[in-house]
């Protein structure tokens, strides 16, 4: 239930480091461990548990909203009526109702970044990476994106790092 924050200039590793965290890349040195969990050996175990949002959501472009969100529920091992009831659930949660049948390509950059929250909630994740969420976003939706993670994060009890150059 505790968020945690990374606060750096562009460049200075923000994204590497959850990258790492995630078990997207591997370190080139030293270990990443991860609920007491040896991420270089187990990373699959670590995968089963968290879960990313990049503030640069990049899906497949041409799949709508809800293919997108069912193609990584099959990718997270959901299958049948669970995938169904899964998406159906993310997709009201994120307020993504009328943008479901909306191919990726087409979405607002409030959209996109919606989608790739929903997407990190697949798996229900103990931990959630968040990278520069927010970002390229009007002030009015970062606050309400702002909003709908502090309600998520307090409902679950999951924790948050955060990633962001903003000093605000």
């Amino acid at each position: 239930g505790e968020t945690f924050g990374i606060l750096g200039p562009n460049g200075a590793g923000k994204t590497t480091l959850l990258s790492i965290l995630s078990t997207l890349l591997l370190p080139d040195r030293g270990k990443v461990e991860i609920f007491g969990i040896d991420g270089i050996q187990n990373g699959h175990r670590i995968r089963e548990r968290v879960n990313i949002s990049s503030g640069n959501a990049n899906f497949l472009w041409s799949l709508t909203v809800r293919d997108n969100l069912h193609f990584y529920g099959m990718l997270y091992g959901l299958t049948g009526k669970g995938r169904e009831e899964k998406v159906k659930a993310l997709i009201d949660l994120f307020d993504l109702k009328e943008h479901q049948n909306i191919s990726f390509d087409r979405l607002s950059t409030g959209m996109k970044q919606r989608l790739s929250l929903a997407k990190s909630m697949l798996n229900d994740p103990a931990v959630l990476f968040l990278d520069e969420p927010t970002v390229g976003l009007d002030p009015e939706v970062s606050v309400r994106i702002r909003e709908k993670i502090r309600s998520i994060q307090k409902e679950r009890g999951m924790t948050i790092l955060l990633t962001t150059h903003n000093m605000k």
